[in-house]
């Protein structure tokens, strides 16, 4: 947590020091703009709001903040702390085990989904994770022949997270679709690489238990259904669609063995929420909610030496609450 709040804070104060400096950058714009009309011929205020330039009337203007990003290209980055749950199942369902707990993260986005014209999308974000949870599970047989729920006996350990993901997608927006939304359609395929270390723990019967530590790299695609709404000073939005992991290999240390689960179809859904300084602006402060999962069936039987290994059916759940700023 310590570590979250220190997170937290810096993603803070660059956000706010970012937006003082672009505020900054538009005011001497404006004034040296001014003053150069200034400079080139006397003005003098006339009534009812007018001004008197070179003998003319024209309508006074007030100042407006000008678009730094009209094709929505920013810079992304935010930190957050998210909500982590893995779980395994045996053959009738029966929970083998159930790890969670709290893990903190890191992402940096280049993207232009804060266009204002139909066309193309497209986005690279590339994240860190990592943390410890809790483990509340059953010890394991080797054999896969035999039921392990009937074997096991509840444990408690910790588990070390520590992973990086990098993800490349594109689509296509429809401004002003229905109710004056955007309608969005993304596709895109990634990379997620984690080590899950199991540490030593302690069964019901008071023995101990050895952990062990596991690698997992994984490729998958996903497509996503979403909108997007600006109002004054803010703009929000939200996408849902479906991941698969087409490619899984899960590498045991002690001893060297290597499984390969096959993926299964999983959901996710993201909403965003930005403040900016007026409706044509793209930079600020977001809010960003994301849900996220895999799902995977239980994996063949793999032999190292005289024994043999096969992952359980596995499940991950993982609710995450950000902040971040565009640049």
């Amino acid at each position: 947590m310590r570590v979250l709040f220190y997170l937290l804070v810096s993603v803070g104060m660059v956000a706010w020091q970012s937006q003082a400096i672009s505020e900054l950058r538009v005011s001497d714009t404006q004034d040296e703009s001014q003053s150069s009309a200034e400079h080139e011929s006397p003005q003098w205020l006339g009534p009812e709001g007018t001004s008197l330039l070179a003998g003319r009337a024209t309508p006074w203007q007030p100042r407006i903040f000008t678009e730094r990003h009209p094709d929505g290209v920013l810079v992304e980055v935010s930190g957050g702390l998210e909500l982590f749950r893995w779980q395994e199942f045996g053959e009738d369902n029966t929970r083998l085990l159930t790890e969670q707990g709290q893990r903190v993260y890191f992402r940096f986005s280049r993207n232009n989904d804060a266009r204002q014209t139909t066309g193309t999308l497209y986005h690279l974000t590339g994240s860190l994770y990592g943390g410890d949870v809790e483990y509340d599970g059953q010890t394991q047989s080797f054999d896969p022949n035999v039921r392990k729920e009937e074997t096991g006996y509840f444990s408690a350990a910790n588990v070390d997270y520590a992973g990086a993901s990098g993800e490349l997608g594109a689509g296509y927006r429809f401004t002003d679709f229905i109710w004056g939304r955007s309608l969005d359609l993304v596709a895109g395929v990634g990379i997620d690489s984690w080590t899950r270390e199991i540490a030593n723990g302690i069964s019901s019967q008071g023995e101990t238990v050895l952990g062990l530590v596991e690698d997992y790299k994984i490729a998958y695609s996903r497509a996503a259904i979403g909108m997007e709404s600006r109002k004054l000073f803010w703009r929000t939005q939200w996408r849902a669609g479906i991941k698969y992991p087409f490619f899984t290999k899960e590498t045991l240390d002690t001893p060297s063995v290597e499984l390969e689960p096959e993926g299964r179809p999983s959901a996710f859904f993201m909403y965003r929420v930005q403040l900016t300084q007026n409706s044509t602006l793209n930079e600020g402060t977001f809010i960003y909610f994301v849900y996220d999962s895999y799902r995977f069936a239980k994996s063949p039987v793999a032999a190292s030496g005289n024994f043999l290994f096969r992952q359980p059916r596995s499940s991950m759940d993982v609710v995450s609450l950000s902040i971040g700023r565009a640049f």
